[in-house]
C-alpha cells in the first residue's frame, strides 16, 4: 500500500510539474507588441542546411515545408548530403522561397552551398573532390559560388587547412553541435533537457545554450586576415536513431525550424518571383547583410545595426569601411526586453563596450573587425532559474 502512495505521489508530482512546465514561457518580449523592419530596409528570416529523408533527414519535402511555413519563415534552404541528383530550381510556396542546395563530403569537412546560381548538383564524390579545390582559391566574385563551412569544429569535421579565399563564411551556430556538446559535457542537463522536451520543447533546447561555442571562437580568429560571415544552421534531420532500422522523429521539424534563422537585410522587396528574389537574398548573403537570431525567444523583426558617418552616410553589417574620426557604431533593439540584458560591442574578438540601452551610439575610435551580440537573461523553470544565454549575433563591420 506504502509503495502505492509513493508512486501514485509520484506520478501526480511529475504532472503537476508537466503543466507548469507547458504553460512557461521564456519569451523577452510579448509577442502582442508590434515589430517593423529598420527604417528603409526589409528583414527576411529563413533557415539554412535542412535534410530531408532525401538524404539525412526523416521527412519529406513537403512536409519540411508545411512547418517552414508554421514559423512564418520568408526562405528556407535545403542542403541534402552528397545529393548528386539535379537540383531543382527555387520556387515559391505560397509566401516560402525554397531553394534547393546541397552539402558535400570534402575532405574531412563538410561545405554547403547557398542559392546556387546553376541550380544543379556535382555529379559524384570524385567530381567534388576535383573541382572544389580550384574554386575555394579563386576570390569571390559576383557568379561565384557561395560556400559555407558547416560545423567547423565539431570532432570529426574539423578544418584543419587554411581557410581558402573561395569561402563565403562558416556556421558559428549549429543545432546538432550545441546539443552534441551538451551531450558530451552535461550529460544530466542534457537527460533534463529529454524530460523537458515531453512537456515544453522550446524551452527544453533554449536552456542548452551558453553563448560559449567554440564555433564563434574559431570564427573571430579569422577574420584578421580577410572578411569571413557568420551563418546559423538549423542541421535539422528531425531524426534520432533507435535501431539500425527504426529512428524517431525527434525533435521535430516545426520545433526546429522555430528556434534560430538568419535575418536578410535588403532595401527592396521581395516579390514574389523566385528568380529574383533568389538573386536579392544570395547577394545580400555574399555582402554580410544579415544577422542570426535565436526566435524563439522573441521576434528581433526591427534590430539593426549600422556605422553611421559624420556627414550621414549609413553602413550595414558586412560593409568595410575606411576609418574616419567621429565614426559612430548604432545598435537599434526593436523593443526593450523585460528581462535583464546587455548589447555587447566586440571588437577583433574582445569585449570592448557594453551596452543596456534600447539604442546605443558608441563612437568609434580606432580600426578593427567590429560585431555585436545580445545576451539575455530569462527565468528558466525551477530547478534552472537565471542565467545569460544569447539572443542575437551580427556579421562584423571591416574599419581598416
Amino acid at each position: 500500500m506504502k509503495s502505492m502512495i509513493v508512486a501514485f505521489t509520484s506520478i501526480l508530482i511529475i504532472l503537476v510539474y508537466g503543466v507548469y512546465l507547458n504553460l512557461y514561457s521564456v519569451k523577452i518580449i510579448p509577442d502582442t507588441l508590434i515589430t517593423e523592419p529598420p527604417r528603409g530596409l526589409n528583414d527576411y528570416k529563413g533557415v539554412i542546411n535542412v535534410h530531408s529523408n532525401k538524404s539525412l533527414g526523416s521527412g519529406s519535402v513537403e512536409e519540411i515545408i508545411e512547418a517552414a511555413k508554421a514559423n512564418d519563415l520568408d526562405f528556407l534552404i535545403f542542403n541534402e548530403l552528397n545529393d548528386f541528383e539535379a537540383h531543382s530550381p527555387s520556387k515559391y510556396f505560397q509566401d516560402l522561397l525554397v531553394s534547393f542546395d546541397g552539402e558535400y563530403s570534402y575532405r574531412n569537412s563538410r561545405l554547403l552551398n547557398l542559392f546556387s546560381k546553376q541550380g544543379i548538383g556535382y555529379s559524384n564524390s570524385g567530381e567534388v573532390q576535383m573541382l572544389l579545390p580550384n574554386k575555394l582559391q579563386s576570390e569571390l566574385g559576383e557568379d561565384s559560388e557561395l560556400f559555407v563551412l558547416a560545423h567547423p569544429t565539431k570532432p570529426g569535421f574539423k578544418w584543419k587547412d587554411e581557410f581558402p579565399p573561395g569561402l563565403l563564411g562558416v556556421e558559428v551556430l549549429n543545432l546538432t553541435s550545441i546539443w552534441e556538446r551538451a551531450w558530451n559535457k552535461k550529460k544530466v542537463s542534457f537527460f533534463w533537457t529529454l524530460f523537458t522536451f515531453l512537456f515544453n520543447d522550446h524551452i527544453a533546447l533554449i536552456r542548452l545554450l551558453d553563448g560559449k561555442d567554440p564555433d564563434l571562437r574559431f570564427w573571430d580568429s579569422l577574420q584578421q586576415n580577410r572578411k569571413v560571415f557568420g551563418f546559423a544552421g538549423s542541421d535539422a534531420v528531425a531524426k534520432i536513431r533507435v535501431t539500425a532500422q527504426s529512428h524517431l522523429k525527434f525533435p521535430s521539424y516545426e520545433t526546429l525550424l522555430g528556434l534560430v534563422s538568419n535575418h536578410v537585410l535588403i532595401e527592396s522587396e521581395l516579390t514574389g518571383n523566385a528568380k529574383s528574389d533568389q538573386l536579392k537574398l544570395r547577394e545580400a548573403f555574399s555582402k554580410g547583410q544579415f544577422y542570426l537570431s535565436f526566435d524563439a525567444l522573441a521576434d528581433p523583426t526591427g534590430f539593426n545595426a549600422t556605422i553611421e558617418k559624420k556627414d550621414g552616410t549609413r553602413h550595414l553589417m558586412g560593409s568595410s569601411i575606411a576609418f574616419e574620426e567621429g565614426s559612430e557604431l548604432v545598435v537599434n533593439l526593436p523593443q526593450k526586453p523585460e528581462v535583464p540584458f546587455d548589447v555587447v560591442i566586440y571588437r577583433d574578438g574582445q569585449k570592448e563596450f557594453t551596452s543596456n540601452s534600447k539604442t546605443t551610439r558608441w563612437v568609434i575610435h580606432e580600426p578593427g573587425v567590429y560585431r555585436i551580440y545580445v545576451r539575455v537573461i530569462p527565468t528558466f523553470p525551477i530547478p534552472d532559474g537565471k542565467r545569460w544565454i544569447p539572443w542575437i549575433y551580427t556579421n562584423p563591420f571591416y574599419i581598416r
